[in-house]
C-alpha cells in the first residue's frame, strides 16, 4: 500500500502544487485535542493487532481510534517507556529507570524485572529465545529465568550498550559507545567488526543486506555492508540530525529528524558527497503534528506510524488518487469523452481538461454546473451564460439559454439524446428542449412547485430519456410519450439525484438509497441504516466477472457494493449487504449556496473512475483497487447500564430494573479505522441483526428480565468480516414486583379484595332489601292493628245500629227484607276483614308452610287430568314473611296459567332450600308461549307476566321464563338466600327497631 508510492513519484497524474507526498499519501495525526499522548519515544505493533506507544508519561495502546493508557491490574502506571519488543510472548517493555516488564495480558499483572542498569535503550529476542536488552550500564541478556550481564568473557569490551538489531539471517548486531559487534547464530561469544561508530542510536537492515547506523549527536548515517569478511563503510552526510530510521518493503527509506520533520528517500542507494540526489520532506506545513520526529514504523497493514513531541502520525497510500486539478477548484461536475479526456467545470475556474499529457485550461472561463455526455462521443457543458460541446480538444458554443440569466436559474441537469436535441433543466424554472435551434419548454409534472423541474438526468441504451424529480417521482420520455413512476411502481428513495441505465435494467439513487428498476417494478436495495448511503450523488456500474459492481458516492463517501452482495441481498431484504469504503470522509467541496454540480462521478474510456470529492478530483482503476483482505479483531469494550461502567468479566448480572443499557464496542484497523462498520444483535431480543455503519455502541432501553448474549461483527473498509464475533453474555435479574410468583400472588390478593368487596356489597344491598322486608312486614302488622282497631270496630257497630232499626220496623216491612239481606252482606264483609287481619297477623306463622300453601294450589281450578305435584329439596326453612306472600302469590299466577291457558297434563312446582341459594320453579308440558310474550308483548289473555317480574324484583330475585310453543314453560324463580329466609335479627337491626318502638311509644 504505503510503499507503492515509492514507483508514482514519475507519474503523469503528479502535477498539482502539493507534492507528491501529498498527493498520493493520506495523512491522519492525533493530537492533544484528540486525546493523544505526547512525547512519544517508541512504538511496537503487538500480535493482536494493538499500537503500543512509548512515552514520557506511561505506557499507552492504540485500536486506530481510542487511546487506552495502561495500569496494572492494581491500577499502577508504569513509568517513563524508553523502549519496546512485541514478541510471541508478549510485549516487553523497557523502562528509563532500568526497569523491564513483561506483558502478556491485561488480566495479568507483567513480569517485571529490575535490572538497575540505566536507561533501557533498546530490547531484541534472538532465535533460541534470549531476551537482549541495550542498557546504559552495558549489555543484559536473560535466558528465561534469570538476567546476566555480558563483559569482556562474552566478547563485550564496551561499558554502554546502545542499540541492538536481529537482522533477517538470525544475526544480532550489538553498538556499544564506539563499536560495532556481531553474534552469529549458535555462537557464544560476541565478535567486534572493526566497525566504529560513535553512540549509535538506532541500526536498521536494508533490502540489499547493508546496516544503515544512526549516531547520536551526528549529522550523518553510517551504511555498512555486511556480505564480506571485513564489512566496509560508507558515510553518508545529511546536514542535520536524525532520530530514527525505517525501510519500506519496496526499498524506500523513511528518516524522523529533531526539527526538520520527516525525509523520504525513494532510491536512498543514490547518494553522494552531499548526501541522497532525490528526497522530499513532509513537515508540519503539510500537517505533521510536529517536527521533532522520533520512533518510526511500519505495521502488518503497510501504514507509516511516526511519534511526535506533539502526538502520533498515521501516512497511507490513498484509495482514490488525486487526479492533479487545483485544489481551490469548487463545484465540480465531470465528464468524458471517447478521446480519453476528462473534463471538468467549476464555479469558479476555468473548464480544464485532463489527459496523458497533462492538465490543460480551456479559455472558457465561465461557471459550469453540468456535463454530458452525447451518443456521439463529445461532451456538452452548460452553464449560466449558455451551452458549448467539445469538438476535439476545443468548445464551440450550441446555445444561450432559454431565459434570461437569473440568480435562481442555474442548470440543474443536461442530457443529450440520439437524434442530438438537448433536455435542459433549470432550476425554478423548468424542463427545455432544445430542437433545431429552437427551445421548447415542457409542462410540469405536477402542480407541486418543487417537481417543477428535475434534478437529474441520464439517457438509457434504448434511447428512453429518464428524469429525476425531488418527492419520489421519476418521468421517462419516448416516442409513445411522457410516463410517470412513483411509490405506486415500488419507488421509495426521496429525492431522485443519481441514475445508471444498463441494457436490461436501471440503477436509481436518492435521498433514501438505492433502488432497482427491471422495466416494471422498483426494488430497494437493504442497505446500511447508518445513513451512510443517504443522499447519493452519483451511480457507475462497472461489470466484473460475478456481474456489475455498483460504484457509488454519496455524503457517506465512495463505495463499490460487490455484483455478489447486490445479487444476495436482493433475494434476501434481511441479508447485511457488504461493501468497500474508499472515500472515508465523505462529501464535496461544494458551496452550500448554489445548486449541486452533476455528475460528481463519471467513467472513462481507458476504465479509470474519477470523482470529484471534498479534497478534490480522484480516482482509481477498479480492476487494479487494492483491498485490505486482513479481518478487523472487534471487541466490546464496556458495559454501562444506567451510568454506570460495570465489569465485563462473565457472568455479568445487571440489576433488577436496568433501564438503560450502552455496550460499547470497537475492532482494531490501525490502517483504516474510519472505514470500520459494523453488525450487531442481541440474542434474546433482536430478531436479525443491525447494521450500526461507523457507530460503536449499541443502545437498548426497557429491556425485560431474562438472559441475554449480545454479538458484534465488525467489517473493514472492504468488507472483510471479523473472524469471529465478539460476545458478551449477561443476565437482568427480575424486579420482586415484576417475579411472576409475585405477580400472581398480587393478581390472587386483588382477586379476593374484590370477591371481598363484592360479598360487602352484597351483604350491604340484602342488609338494606332485608331491612325493607322487615319495614313492609311492620307496616302490615301495624295495618292489621289500625283495621281491628277502628274500621272493623266502627263497622261492627255501624251494624247494630242498623240491626236496631231494622228490628223496630215490621215483619212484612219490604224495607225490612232489604235491611237484613245488607246487614248479611256486612257480616260477611266483617268476617272476611277480620280474616283478612288474621291473615297480615299470621304472616309468621304461615311463612313456616310454604310447601303446603302450594299443595292447596290444586283446588283453585277444575284440571280434570292434570297432574299437578309439588316437590322440594333440601331441609324448608322459614321464609321472611314478605318473602313468603310475593312467592305465593308469584307460585299462583304461575300454577294458574298452567291450569288455565298452557292446558298443560302436568305441572310441577319445586323448591330448592339451598342455604345460600333459595330457588322456585314451576314447569308444565303445555302449549307454552310467544317469543313475543317473553320478551314483553302484553298476552291478550292476560298471563300477569308482567306482575311476575314485578314481584320477583321487589324481593331482589332473578325470574327466568323459558318456553317454546308446544314445548311447554318453566319458569324459574332465583333468590340470595340471606335475603329468602328469616334472618335472627341483627344488632344494628335491633338497635333500629327499639328506636322505632320508642318514637312511637306514648308519653
Amino acid at each position: 500500500m504505503l510503499t507503492a508510492l515509492c514507483l508514482l513519484f514519475l507519474s503523469p497524474l503528479v502535477r498539482a502544487d502539493r507534492s507528491a507526498l501529498e498527493q498520493q499519501l493520506e495523512h491522519r495525526r492525533w493530537t492533544l485535542t484528540d486525546d493523544s499522548p505526547s512525547q512519544i519515544g517508541a512504538l511496537a505493533e503487538t500480535r493482536d493487532g494493538y499500537l503500543w506507544l512509548g512515552t514520557h508519561d506511561s505506557l499507552y495502546r492504540f485500536d486506530g481510534f481510542e487511546f487506552t493508557g495502561y495500569r496494572t491490574p492494581n491500577g499502577h502506571d508504569l513509568g517513563i517507556v524508553s523502549s519496546l519488543l512485541a514478541s510471541d510472548a508478549g510485549l516487553w517493555v523497557g523502562l528509563r529507570n532500568g526497569g523491564v516488564h513483561l506483558i502478556t495480558s491485561e488480566d495479568q499483572p507483567p513480569a517485571g524485572f529490575d535490572l538497575d542498569r540505566g536507561v533501557i535503550y533498546a530490547l531484541a529476542r534472538t532465535a533460541d529465545g534470549n531476551v537482549w536488552a541495550a542498557a546504559n550500564d552495558g549489555l543484559m541478556r536473560f535466558d528465561g529465568e534469570h538476567w546476566q550481564q555480558l563483559g569482556s568473557a562474552d566478547g563485550f569490551l564496551g561499558r554502554n550498550a546502545y542499540s541492538l538489531l536481529l537482522d533477517r539471517s538470525g544475526r544480532l548486531w550489538v553498538a556499544d559507545e564506539q563499536r560495532l559487534y556481531v553474534l552469529q547464530p549458535g555462537a557464544r561469544q560476541l565478535r567486534d567488526t572493526g566497525v566504529r561508530s560513535n553512540r549509535t542510536r538506532q541500526m536498521i537492515q536494508a533490502p540489499d543486506g547493508a546496516l544503515w547506523l544512526v549516531e547520536r549527536d551526528s549529522q550523518r548515517l553510517l551504511r555498512v555492508e555486511t556480505d564480506t569478511h571485513e564489512p566496509r563503510t560508507m558515510q553518508i552526510p545529511l546536514g542535520e540530525s536524525v532520530n530514527a530510521m525505517l525501510f519500506d518493503q519496496h526499498g524506500c527509506l523513511w528518516l524522523s529528524t529533531a526539527g526538520g520533520g520527516l525525509l523520504h528517500v525513494a532510491r536512498p542507494n543514490e547518494h553522494g558527497n552531499t548526501g541522497f540526489a532525490v528526497s522530499e520532506r513532509f513537515t508540519s506545513r503539510e500537517g505533521l503534528s510536529s517536527d521533532f520526529a522520533w520512533p518510526l514504523l511500519q505495521d502488518s497493514e503497510g501504514s507509516l506510524w511516526i511519534g511526535t513531541q506533539k502526538g502520533l502520525d498515521r501516512l497511507r497510500e490513498r484509495p482514490l488518487l488525486a487526479a492533479g486539478l487545483p485544489a481551490n477548484a469548487n463545484n465540480l461536475a465531470l465528464g468524458a469523452d471517447d478521446h480519453g479526456n476528462l473534463w471538468a467545470g467549476s464555479s469558479n475556474l476555468p473548464v480544464m481538461r485532463l489527459n496523458d499529457d497533462g492538465l490543460h485550461q480551456l479559455p472558457l472561463r465561465t461557471p459550469i454546473s453540468a456535463i454530458s455526455k452525447a451518443p456521439d462521443g463529445a461532451v456538452w457543458l452548460a452553464g449560466p451564460e449558455g451551452i458549448w460541446r467539445s469538438v476535439g480538444d476545443q468548445l464551440e458554443k450550441v446555445s444561450a439559454l432559454p431565459v434570461d440569466r437569473d440568480l435562481d436559474s442555474s442548470v440543474r441537469s443536461l442530457l443529450i439524446d440520439h437524434q442530438g436535441a438537448a433536455w435542459l433543466s433549470l432550476n425554478r424554472q423548468g424542463l427545455y428542449v432544445l430542437r433545431g435551434g429552437q427551445w421548447q419548454r415542457l409542462p410540469a409534472p405536477s402542480d407541486a412547485p418543487a417537481q417543477r423541474m428535475p434534478v437529474s438526468a441520464a439517457l438509457a441504451p434504448d434511447g428512453r430519456r429518464w428524469f429525476g424529480y425531488r418527492d419520489n417521482l421519476i418521468v421517462s420520455h419516448d416516442d409513445q410519450g411522457e410516463r410517470h413512476w412513483g411509490s405506486a411502481q415500488g419507488l421509495d428513495i426521496g429525492h431522485v439525484t443519481a441514475m445508471a441505465h444498463l441494457p436490461d435494467h436501471s440503477w436509481f439513487g436518492g435521498q433514501r438509497g438505492l433502488a432497482r428498476f427491471d422495466g416494471r417494478r422498483f426494488q430497494t436495495l437493504p442497505l446500511s441504516d447508518s445513513g451512510l448511503f443517504d443522499n447519493l450523488y452519483a451511480i457507475i456500474a462497472v461489470p466484473g466477472a460475478q456481474g456489475e459492481d455498483l460504484w457509488v458516492q454519496g455524503k457517506g463517501g465512495v463505495f463499490q457494493l460487490p455484483a455478489e452482495e447486490i445479487a444476495k441481498a436482493l433475494k434476501d431484504p434481511g441479508y447485511p449487504i457488504r461493501y468497500r469504503t474508499y472515500d472515508l470522509q465523505g462529501g464535496l467541496a461544494n458551496d452550500p449556496q448554489q445548486v449541486l454540480a452533476l455528475p460528481t462521478a463519471v467513467r472513462t474510456r481507458q476504465g479509470r473512475l474519477w470523482f470529484a470529492t471534498r479534497t478534490g478530483v480522484a480516482g482509481l482503476d477498479p480492476d487494479r483497487a487494492t483491498q485490505n483482505a486482513a479481518p478487523p479483531r472487534v471487541r466490546i469494550a464496556s458495559l454501562i447500564v444506567d451510568g454506570e461502567n460495570l465489569s465485563l468479566k462473565p457472568p455479568a448480572a445487571l440489576p433488577a430494573n436496568s433501564r438503560r443499557l450502552v455496550i460499547g464496542y470497537g475492532a482494531l484497523s490501525l490502517s483504516a479505522p474510519e472505514g470500520l462498520h459494523f453488525l450487531y444483535r442481541l440474542d434474546g431480543f433482536d430478531d436479525d441483526w443491525h447494521s450500526a455503519g461507523r457507530q460503536r455502541e449499541a443502545i437498548y432501553t426497557g429491556l425485560p428480565a431474562g438472559n441475554y448474549r449480545f454479538r458484534v461483527r465488525a467489517l473493514n473498509q472492504d468488507g472483510v468480516p471479523s473472524e469471529q464475533d465478539a460476545e458478551l453474555s449477561f443476565s437482568i435479574d427480575q424486579v420482586f414486583y415484576r417475579h411472576p410468583l409475585f405477580v400472581l400472588g398480587a393478581a390472587l390478593l386483588v382477586l379476593l379484595m374484590l370477591h371481598l368487596f363484592y360479598r360487602s356489597n352484597m351483604q350491604r344491598a340484602a342488609e338494606r332489601l332485608r331491612t325493607r322486608l322487615e319495614e313492609r312486614h311492620d307496616e302490615r302488622e301495624r295495618i292489621a292493628r289500625e283495621l281491628h282497631d277502628t274500621l272493623l270496630q266502627g263497622v261492627q257497630g255501624l251494624v247494630l245500629h242498623v240491626q236496631a232499626a231494622a228490628d223496630s220496623l215490621p215483619i212484612d216491612q219490604p224495607a225490612r227484607t232489604r235491611l237484613e239481606n245488607a246487614l248479611d252482606r256486612a257480616d260477611q264483609v266483617i268476617a272476611e276483614g277480620r280474616e283478612r287481619v288474621r291473615n297480615l297477623r299470621r304472616a309468621q306463622q304461615a311463612a313456616d308452610d310454604l310447601p303446603q300453601t302450594l299443595r292447596g294450589f290444586d283446588q283453585l281450578h277444575e284440571h280434570v287430568g292434570t297432574d299437578y305435584r309439588v316437590e322440594i329439596a333440601g331441609t324448608p326453612r322459614t321464609l321472611h314473611p314478605v318473602v313468603h306472600d310475593e312467592l305465593c302469590q308469584l307460585a299462583r299466577e304461575a300454577v294458574s296459567n298452567a291450569f288455565r291457558h298452557a292446558r298443560a297434563s302436568n305441572v310441577r312446582v319445586r323448591l330448592d332450600y339451598h342455604p345460600r341459594q333459595f330457588s322456585l320453579s314451576v314447569c308444565d308440558d303445555g302449549r307454552g308461549l310467544l317469543a313475543e310474550y317473553l320478551q314483553g308483548a302484553e298476552p291478550v289473555d292476560h298471563w300477569g307476566l308482567k306482575g311476575m317480574y314485578e314481584r320477583a324484583a321487589r324481593i331482589g330475585g332473578s325470574l327466568n321464563i323459558h318456553s317454546a310453543p308446544g314445548q311447554g314453560c318453566q319458569v324459574q324463580l332465583a333468590l340470595a338466600g340471606s335475603l329468602a329466609y328469616r334472618q335472627p335479627p341483627t344488632r344494628a337491626r335491633r338497635w333500629l327497631h327499639c328506636k322505632a318502638f320508642s318514637r312511637n311509644s306514648p308519653p
